[in-house]
């Protein structure tokens, strides 16, 4: 590898985004009807690329990039590289370690210049979540193309309004979905135990709301995740959803191909990555403190989104010390690890420059679940 260089097309982190933002411009407003996995602006000015080649040699070049997605990226070098070719990135995650992910190249474009485009095909599907620190509450999915006939499962529907039921019954009538509909709480309690691999539930459910929903859910031992309907985008309502522990958002008005997207997202997809269970056993004897930090995770994550929106770094630095002291103990490794990770970004006292360490903590507090039941 070529130590010295920045990457192999020579440019700089401002060079490499004005040519990229030109390339965007191009493209804006194109979407490929095949793409099955939704791209995410990642540029980063230099990642490793480890090609090997059919003799069995390998080379690693620093290349920059231009996107992302859970299947896959897009990188950009100075010159051709044979379509079928083994290769390897290297992404710095949050947690400040490298992680090395196999793939092949599956498209190589000419854009300009010596500028030619890599299309990397992931051998594993990866979580944007937790590499770009993405909100699980800002309705961003991973899934770009849905076909609706190829969606099953079972969804329970909860709405005051009887319009809203049938209009998502309406968007929903091609799938193979099993749905089924409540109007209050204690009716969806009665259909959720008979099971539901999804909740979607509006906001305002005549007296009581959705949040309200998922905490009676979770009282009665059902950890199906839930999706809140609201048009409402304000921190308040926010963080009642984030505190119920809802996994995810739709916004009012709902589009047939945004709630597909959801669905796709929570039944098929591995989302955020899925729920963090404590690898302890019952016969440690650190055990029953577990107990206690699942009580107050939900709080924690809210402190430390308070903490981000507030550019308050004293007190994230804070909530992260003590994450990365007690997590691993209680069987959370990854907790630790992204904590340790964070605290050294707010070391200069910018918490701007944390962002999205905090953001990827935020996501992994929101995913620690009690175990379930053997």
């Amino acid at each position: 590898m070529t130590s010295n260089l920045i990457n192999t097309l020579r440019l700089s982190p401002k060079e490499l985004h004005k040519l990229l933002e030109e390339f965007d411009k191009k493209q804006d407003g194109y979407q490929s009807p095949d793409r099955e996995y939704v791209r995410s602006s990642f540029r980063v000015s230099s990642v490793e690329l480890t090609i090997t080649h059919s003799t069995g040699g390998k080379v690693t070049l620093p290349v920059a990039t231009r996107n992302i997605s859970k299947g896959g990226i897009s990188i950009l070098h100075s010159a051709f590289i044979h379509t079928g070719s083994r290769c390897s990135v290297s992404l710095k995650f949050p947690n400040g370690n490298p992680q090395v992910i196999d793939g092949k190249i599956v498209r190589c474009a000419h854009l300009t210049g010596r500028v030619h485009e890599i299309g990397i095909s992931f051998d594993t599907q990866i979580s944007t979540r937790d590499l770009l620190g993405l909100d699980p509450l800002n309705g961003s999915y991973s899934i770009e193309t849905v076909n609706p006939d190829r969606l099953h499962g079972s969804i329970l529907i909860v709405a005051a309004s009887d319009m809203d039921c049938q209009l998502l019954l309406m968007f929903l009538e091609e799938t193979n979905l099993s749905l089924s509909i409540a109007n209050n709480i204690e009716d969806a309690i009665s259909r959720a135990k008979k099971g539901a691999d999804l909740v979607i539930t509006d906001f305002y459910l005549e007296e009581e709301t959705g949040p309200q929903l998922i905490e009676a859910l979770r009282k009665e031992g059902l950890d199906m995740p839930a999706v809140v309907m609201t048009s409402d985008k304000s921190e308040p309502t926010l963080d009642t959803i984030r505190e119920a522990q809802a996994a995810g958002i739709l916004s009012k008005p709902i589009s047939k191909d945004r709630l597909l997207q959801a669905i796709a997202e929570f039944l098929h997809a591995d989302g955020d990555g899925g729920p963090l269970y404590t690898e302890l056993d019952h016969a440690n004897p650190t055990y029953p403190l577990v107990g206690k930090f699942l009580e107050t995770i939900t709080r924690t994550a809210l402190d430390l989104e308070k903490s981000l929106r507030e550019e308050d770094p004293q007190t994230c630095l804070k909530i992260c010390r003590s994450l990365s002291g007690t997590g691993s103990p209680l069987g959370f490794p990854t907790i630790s690890t992204l904590a340790m990770a964070t605290e050294q970004r707010l070391a200069g006292g910018d918490i701007k420059s944390a962002k999205s360490e905090v953001r990827s903590l935020i996501v992994a507090c929101r995913r620690i679940k009690a175990k379930p039941a053997a």
